[in-house]
């Protein structure tokens, strides 16, 4: 099978062209700044709705969207959530109206768990969970999956949304790079006692996933929540996390609403959310109705992804 994986340079792209590479699938893929196209690499720069996309996706079976404008620390531009639309909608739509031009079958949209929203209390995420996102980045994800449905469905090529929780896994960017360099300190951190429930999704059991979609015919025109099913909390990954840099937990314990009033007053309540709060999937559609089994442990992901950081940092 001939696949399409844009984004393949980054930290899920990249782990997909590879596996499915290894599966025996014929893959190209695309990149931002580099090219090497008997790598099947090509460089199509920022992408845009006037990304011209049908030359790469000749013979194409399948489709698989990973790239996109992502969290920006310190975001620059003026109109945050206009810059997200013209990559994470208007980019998408574009390739699959060229997609669809080109008789491609399939076209996998690599979404965002934020679309549902950033917290949960008691209920779990589900595939019926209403939409409720917070943030521009996750609005613009949204509005993408409703254009996807909206155009194609019914149309000759099938539509598949991953909305995968917060990735970790070796080189992982964003929350997880953050919490890294916070447990590398060795500093004592204010989590113990700490129980909330955190969804996480490793990388290998991710790309596992897309990987199935790609040849299981049952994946078309679905939506599914992807995360691992144990939901560790704050405490539990800086604990694992400290295993994997061969170092012990330094966890104490320091009043939550103290914090929260600390933060909020720095104007940082998200992360005390994201640190204190709990956001919970039931991500079950992905196994039972694909019959799918992921192939690694969160606790092992966590471990991996910390050794790596500090082996890379020494």
């Amino acid at each position: 099978m001939k696949v399409l994986v844009t984004g393949g340079t980054g930290f899920l792209g990249s782990a997909l062209v590879k596996t499915l590479r290894s599966a025996g699938h014929q893959v190209i893929f695309t990149s931002r700044r580099d090219e090497n196209i008997d790598n099947g690499m090509y460089n199509l720069g920022d992408i845009s709705a006037q990304t011209n996309w049908t030359t790469l996706l000749q013979d194409c079976d399948t489709v698989i969207h990973t790239a996109g404008r992502a969290h920006i620390l310190n975001d620059k531009a003026e109109d945050t959530l206009t810059e997200f639309r013209r990559v994470n909608h208007d980019a998408t739509m574009k390739l699959a109206h060229d997609a669809i031009s080109c008789n491609v079958k399939h076209f996998i949209f690599v979404s965002s768990i934020g679309v549902n929203g950033n917290s949960t209390s008691g209920i779990p995420f589900s595939e019926t969970t209403p939409a409720r996102p917070t943030s521009d980045y996750a609005i613009s994800k949204l509005e993408a999956e409703e254009s996807l449905l909206k155009a194609f469905t019914g149309s000759n090529m099938g539509i598949t949304i991953v909305r995968p929780a917060l990735i970790c896994g070796p080189n992982a960017p964003g929350n997880i790079q953050r919490l890294l360099k916070l447990v590398s300190r060795n500093l004592p951190l204010p989590f113990k006692s700490v129980k909330n429930k955190r969804a996480l999704a490793s990388l290998d059991n991710v790309v596992s996933f897309i990987c199935e979609c790609v040849t299981n015919e049952k994946s078309k025109n679905e939506l599914y929540l992807l995360a691992d099913e144990v939901h560790p909390s704050t405490e539990e990954m800086i604990t694992a996390f400290s295993t994997g840099m061969g170092m012990k937990a330094r966890l104490v314990y320091f009043p939550k609403t103290i914090l929260k009033i600390f933060l909020s007053i720095l104007g940082k309540k998200s992360i005390y959310d994201q640190l204190f709060g709990d956001l919970e999937v039931d991500s079950r559609k992905s196994r039972e109705q694909l019959q799918w089994t992921p192939p690694v442990s969160l606790q092992e992901t966590m471990v991996k992804t910390a050794k790596y950081f500090i082996e890379g940092n020494k």
